[in-house]
């Protein structure tokens, strides 16, 4: 069936399923990741859970959402299934053949040298000053176009405005997704080191810089997705000889809660200057008494709970077509576009009513409009598949840039609820660099051990 016939039959068939049912399918898909995997941490549990409970906040109703028609919640199910599948499948196979991805069978990781530590700082340092100079160009221009900071923070509303418009003052294109590959990079240390590292804060507090000169928290979404990613990956592919003590657990927790701490304050700050409309059409009693809530606001809940609805209308309209591929590589396509071969992706999507405007439709609504129903039928099932087979490399071989490239994977599945991460150029930006980087730390880290080995 068609999103056209869709339209025709959307008053009758739609459907409401329990929150607390759908928190249970979150829940049973968290179990299996577990189970399969024998790690907590891997993709089928993110995908699983991020779901689950986005869309149990969605069938909350705290905004009166428009209902998903049947057709929708069939692909929303399918698309969990495919993906699971994809995943669990390459497992199997393996196991069929009598390899074991349970244990891994590299070495355990040495105890890490003063100059591998030494090589991670200068790689982070030199990564953070390219995407300090874009970011800071940013802020001398919006200094001067609003008579110092105190302007630029009065005028936030305005600075969204212009992003949204796709006027960027003092924007070098990208450069500050440098920053990104750099938190990637120190997920990497941290995991070698066996601890936090304060070098962590350097990237950390620019892409906050960033986001801020831009009113927007994109990038430290993508920052702590690539952080977390980089750091259980690295963990997951050796053992390191420095295990954690209880005082060093501790001290590790407080160390992350403390970094998400500062990036939960950067977001409600964010939130707050640029003047997010709290009052909703269709907000419940219990959404409105939120209003003036520091961190659980009306808003917060719309952003994580609304793209299935926005999903759900797009289908109900017809859908959108696209070139094959405009939306998954839109980089690429705009790339070509400004060398005149084709016509330019638009940088943000077209908005729909839930009943309140939102514009992020999940990943299945870019899938569509560029590839339709087959799109949604494979993607999943590929990325599942392609998520395993560099998850199982990872635990048989030693290079970083197998993990940077897993956790750059990684960020797509935790963003298959909000949009189709790979329609900015930050995530390319970031994979290159990443991938350019730990290719050079690979380099002088053999040579070390070479030089070591000579030695001895």
């Amino acid at each position: 069936m068609t999103p056209a016939t869709s339209r025709f039959l959307s008053t009758t068939l739609t459907m409401t399923i329990s929150p607390l049912l759908l928190a249970a399918f979150g829940l049973t898909g968290v179990i299996v990741g577990r189970l399969v995997f024998d790690r907590w941490f891997n993709h089928l549990t993110i995908y699983s859970s991020i779901w689950g409970a986005g869309l149990a906040l969605f069938e909350m109703r705290l905004i009166d959402y428009y209902p998903l028609v049947e057709e929708v919640w069939m692909l929303i199910g399918y698309a969990w299934v495919a993906f699971a599948a994809g995943s669990m499948i390459a497992i199997v196979a393996q196991r069929a053949v009598g390899i074991s991805p349970a244990s891994p069978t590299t070495a355990p990781l040495e105890r890490q040298t003063a100059s591998e530590g030494r090589i991670f700082s200068f790689a982070i340092l030199i990564l953070s000053a390219i995407a300090l100079i874009s970011t800071l160009r940013r802020w001398l221009v919006l200094i001067s176009m609003f008579g110092g900071i105190p302007g630029v923070l009065v005028n936030g509303y305005t600075i969204y405005r212009m992003r949204i418009a796709g006027e960027t003052p003092g924007a070098v294109p990208y450069l500050s997704s440098f920053a990104l590959a750099a938190i990637l990079i120190c997920g990497l240390y941290c995991a070698r080191a066996g601890k936090i590292k304060l070098i962590v804060l350097i990237p950390l507090l620019i892409i906050i810089l960033d986001d801020v000169s831009m009113a927007g928290r994109a990038k430290m979404s993508l920052g702590v997705a690539l952080f977390v990613s980089g750091y259980f990956l690295a963990r997951l592919q050796a053992r390191t000889a420095q295990t954690l003590r209880t005082r060093g657990r501790l001290r590790w927790i407080l160390t992350f809660s403390l970094i998400f701490s500062l990036l939960l304050v950067a977001a409600e700050f964010v939130r707050s200057y640029r003047g997010a409309y709290e009052r909703f059409y269709g907000a419940s009693q219990e959404l409105s008494k939120l209003e003036q809530n520091a961190f659980l606001t009306p808003s917060i809940y719309l952003y994580l709970s609304s793209h299935v609805g926005v999903f759900n209308a797009y289908w109900k309209s017809g859908g959108e077509r696209y070139f094959p591929g405009s939306n998954t590589f839109a980089p690429v396509f705009r790339i070509l576009a400004k060398l005149k071969v084709g016509d330019p992706v638009p940088h943000f999507t077209k908005f729909y009513n839930t009943p309140v405007s939102s514009n992020t439709g999940t990943y299945l609504r870019e899938l569509h409009a560029d590839f339709g129903v087959a799109g949604i039928l494979i993607a999943p099932f590929v990325l599942g598949w392609a998520c395993t087979l560099l998850w199982s490399q990872i635990r048989v071989r030693s290079g970083l840039a197998m993990i940077a490239l897993l956790a750059h994977f990684y960020v797509i599945v935790v963003f298959t609820f909000l949009y189709q991460v790979t329609r900015v150029g930050e995530w390319f930006v970031s994979l290159a660099a990443s991938l350019f980087v730990c290719g050079f730390i690979n380099h002088f880290l053999k040579n070390t051990a070479a030089t070591g080995v000579r030695r001895n």
